[in-house]
Order: C-alpha cells, then structure tokens, then sequence
C-alpha cells in the first residue's frame, strides 16, 4: 500500500510541478485523447445505428459483432500483458530498485503490476467505452445502467486477461530456470497460440448467411446459432449478456451478469497474489540469470556482414545507424518476442479468412469487407510502428548528443531509421494484404487499390512514429514498451489510427460508386474519384512531412 501511496504522491507532484511546455503535452495529448474518443463512438454509433434498422438479423449482428470485438480485446489484452510484463515486472530497473528496498514482494509485484496493467490497457478503454455509450444510445439503455457497465463490465474484463498474461510470464521464467530462457520462450509462444486457438475457435462466429443457398432450415439454424452465446464459459459472452440486460431493463440478470465478472476479477487476482506471493521472487532471480547474463564482448566489424552488403548504396553512417539498431532488437527478447507474436497473429488471422465467404454478389457488402481487410492491414501497421518505431529515437539515451555533435546530418539519422522499419513493416503488410485480397477473391481494381494504400500508408505511419517520437522522447528510459506506452506513444498510436479511419474512409466511397458504375447503376463517379484522390495526397503529404519536419526541429532544439 505505501508503493502506491508514494505513486499517487509522485504523480500529484508531477502535475503540479509540470514546466510550461510539459502542461501543453499533456493537454495536447488530452485533446487528441477526446477527440479519438469522440471519433470512436461516432463510428459505433453509425454502425449500430444501421444494423438497427436491418430487419430481423441487425440486432444479432450487432451483438455477435460486440461479442468477437471483446473477444478480440481479450485476446490482445493477453498478450500485450504477458510480453508486457517482461520488461515491466521483471526487467525493470524501477523493480530492481525496489526489491532492494524493506518491501514485501507482492507489494513490490502488486505495483509494478499496476503499472503493466495500465500500459498494456488504456488504448482498449479508450475505444471500449465509447463503444459502450453507443450502444446504449442505440438501443435506449437507461443511464443509470452506463456506471455499472463501466466499473462492474468494461473494467474487471480488462483485469482478467492482465492477470493471465502476467500469471503466464511467472511460470515462463520459472520452466527457465530449469529448461534455460530459448526453450521456455518457445513453451511461451505455443502455450499463447494454444490460448488464442481456444478462444477463437470457442469464441467464433457460425458461417455467415451469405454461405446459405435458399435453404429455410438452415436460415433458421444460423439464426438461431447467432442469437446464442457462442460459449458461456468465455469472458466476452459474459460481457455480451451484461449488456443484453440492461437493454432488456433486467437489473436481476445485470446484477448477475456484472456480478459474475467482478467476482472472477477478484478470485483471479487473489489467486495472483498467492502465486507472486511463492513464486515471483524466484521467477524474478531466474529472469534476472538468464537475461542479464553477460557475454564475451568480441568485435564484429560492421562491413564484413550480410546485412551490411545488402544495404549497398546508402552512406556509412546510416548504414551504421540501421545495423546498429538492427543488433539491439535481436538482442532484446522482449522486442522479437512480441514482435513474433504480433506475426503469429497475422497469420491466424489468414487462416481465419476461408471462414468469410466468397459468393457475395452485393457490391455494398464486398466494399465492407474489401475495407474492413484493408482497415485491419492499416492497423496492423499502426500498432507496429508506435510499438518499435515511436521508442526508436528514445532508445538514443543520453548518447544522442554524441550523434548531434558528429559530422552526421540529424536528418540522416531520421531517414536512416525511417527506411529500415519502412522496409520491414511495407513488406509484412503487403503481404498480408495481397494474400488476404487473394483468399477474399478480390477484383484486381481492389488489389492495386489496396496495394497502393498500403504503400501510402506505410509511408506516412512510418513517418509519424519517427517523428513525433523525436516530438515526445524519453531518453531517460531504456524500456521501449513503456515509452511506447507513455503520454507520447497514445498521442502517436491516437493519430495513427485516427490517420487509418480516414484513409479507409477516403478510398472506400469512391470505390464504391465505382462498383456500382462497373454494373450500370450509377455514372462515371469522376467527381468523387478527384475528390478522393487529392485529400488522399494531402492527407499523407502532411502526415509524412509534418512529423519529420518538427521531429527534426525538436531533437535539434533538445538540451542534453
């Protein structure tokens, strides 16, 4: 208790003693927190909104749609926890000092915990809530329903999956102990894919309607297959029913269901607490041997490796920079750990796709689900860059004076690690995004549409992580998870996405007036196609200019 007492105090001071510049951070990030927010629950709304009037299935659409959304929160809540937690329960200099300290373990554990647990979570509550207000708007939940949905719903589903992944992270360095880190990090990986396989496969949806050829029983089956919890075992049904409840105004079932929730919450956290209790210090001892074994230091000249001889052309210097950096990550298992995950992912996704069904003659339902794939291919994106190229500048530390008072241009260093996480994070995207057109059977209007996205988008999501991770550095930290986490990466991750919805947006209706133009139902849309075109341009001009732009000035201006 006296950690987070000195936490809550620490932070009081903070506010209070914030310098000009830090208080106009902090309301800036605000801001673009409200806003995203706002944004958010518009996009709910709309889409709630619409379902609502589809007669018959547009409720249980909405419902199944909430329910694999949840499904799909949880799901990257454990993860982000589990890999989280390495570096932030564990691998931590904040928890090596206070291990040194008269503190109990689990008081130690409770708050580092705590502080995993709002890094790895903040983005979700950012988009579950307002997702929550909308559909009570839609669907006329009472307001005196919204303070249980949030504390007793939203809040202890977000506890659960926390509790999993850092549980998992305790029993990873204890098999190492024994087994040595490589092969307990392999148990790790499967042991998350077996988790995620479960939930999918016991959370999915039943084949969509489109896949029913005239048949009325089976109509009827998936309808009634669609009004069902999938699994009552599962976190997000219980989520789901919550809300049915207090749509239904049936304060019993929602005293039940929020029951349900909290007090799973509590007996997973009691549980926690008594496996830290016997457990943690030894895990942290093991954590500490295997990934803080020291090695032989040898050099390795740069120019005799493959890596340099692939980077033919490019100057010194930035292939110096681009290796150097390529080194760190492989050196860090934390950041090819998540990174392997995040892979891992993409690819049960794919597999996934044989699941959407390919016989869809509407053209407003193939534009939603060619610009859904293409949203996802965004987001992935997204989430990549602030995740390993928003800390990138930071990871400079203190050394960075070294490199400003070099004969390297600043703007070098900035377009050095621009092209490398370019190169890999176009690459895996565009993949993605031509396999999965591929599976979907998408026209080859849609494939250059895509690809093209893609590419712009690459550019500028590149570009705004480098940048504005120059704007919002933290050099004092050496734990790129949580500068990733920090008030700089939710600013960065906020106009990421926020970048996404509207490239989606931009591209998704002219093309499908273009559709309807393809079949005769519409005119040439020369208009909209213009239109579109040129704010796409102005859109990724000023989201790959301006962040450099003011990423150079700001590291130029910084005072080491």
């Amino acid at each position: 208790m006296n950690l987070f007492v000195a936490k809550a105090k620490n932070f009081l001071r903070a506010l209070v003693r914030r310098d000009f510049i830090s208080i106009m951070k902090f309301v800036v990030g605000i801001i673009v927190v409200l806003l995203f927010a706002v944004g958010a629950y518009g996009l709910f709304y709309a889409i709630f909104n619409y379902l609502k009037d589809v007669q018959d299935i547009g409720p249980l659409i909405a419902d199944r749609t909430v329910s694999i959304g949840f499904l799909a929160f949880f799901l990257m809540l454990f993860i982000s926890n589990a890999i989280g937690s390495i570096t932030t329960i564990f691998r931590s200099s904040e928890t090596e000092f206070l291990l040194t300290k008269p503190q109990p373990y689990t008081s130690v554990f409770s708050a580092r915990f705590t502080d995993n647990l709002f890094y790895s979570s903040w983005a979700t509550l950012i988009v579950g809530i307002p997702l929550i207000l909308a559909y009570g708007r839609v669907y006329k939940i009472k307001a005196i329903f919204m303070p249980v949905l949030v504390s007793f719903g939203i809040l202890p589903f977000v506890a659960l999956p926390a509790y999993m992944g850092s549980a998992l992270t305790i029993l990873l360095f204890l098999v190492t102990k024994r087994v040595g880190f490589r092969k307990a990090l392999t148990f790790f990986v499967l042991l998350c894919g077996v988790v995620v396989i479960f939930f999918v496969r016991e959370g999915g949806a039943p084949a969509l309607i489109m896949n029913i050829r005239g048949d009325i029983r089976l109509l009827n089956y998936y309808l009634q297959n669609l009004a069902t919890a999938s699994n009552p075992y599962l976190p997000n049904v219980w989520f789901l029913e919550l809300l049915r409840s207090a749509k239904a105004n049936s304060w019993g079932d929602v005293l039940f269901w929020a029951s349900l929730l909290t007090s799973t919450a509590l007996a997973f956290w009691v549980f926690l607490l008594i496996f830290a209790r016997k457990y943690y210090f030894t895990a942290y001892l093991s954590s500490a041997e295997s990934l803080g074994r020291k090695t032989k230091l040898t050099f390795n000249d740069p120019t005799k490796g493959l890596l340099w001889k692939i980077l033919l052309g490019l100057p010194q210097d930035m292939k110096a920079i681009i290796i150097k950096d390529f080194r760190l990550f492989v050196r860090d298992s934390g950041q090819w750990g998540q990174f392997t995950l995040l892979v891992s992912l993409l690819l049960l996704y794919l597999v996934n796709l044989r699941l959407v069904p390919m016989n869809i003659r509407n053209e407003f339902w193939q534009t939603v689900i060619s610009f859904t794939n293409f949203a996802f291919c965004g987001y992935i994106l997204a989430t990549l860059s602030v995740r390993f190229v928003f800390p990138s500048i930071s990871m400079e530390g203190r050394s960075m004076w070294r490199i400003l008072t070099s004969p390297m241009a600043v703007e070098r260093m900035f377009w050095a690690k621009f092209m490398s996480a370019f190169a890999v994070f176009f690459t895996i995207a565009e993949i993605v995004a031509v396999v999965s057109n591929g599976m979907l059977a998408q026209s080859g209007f849609m494939m250059v549409l895509t690809a093209s996205g893609i590419l712009l988008m690459s550019v500028s999501l590149t570009s705004l992580s480098v940048g504005l991770g120059a704007i919002f550095p933290s050099f004092d930290s050496q734990n790129p998870a949580r500068i990733a986490s920090g008030g700089g990466g939710m600013i960065a991750a906020l106009l990421s996405l926020a970048y996404v919805g509207l490239m989606v947006v931009l591209l998704a209706l002219p093309a499908y007036k273009y559709s309807l133009y393809l079949i005769g139902q519409t005119g040439y849309p020369k208009t909209e196609i213009i239109s579109s075109f040129l704010l796409v341009i102005l859109l990724n001009i000023l989201a790959s200019y301006l962040p450099l732009k003011l990423g150079i000035r700001a590291i130029k201006r910084k005072d080491f």
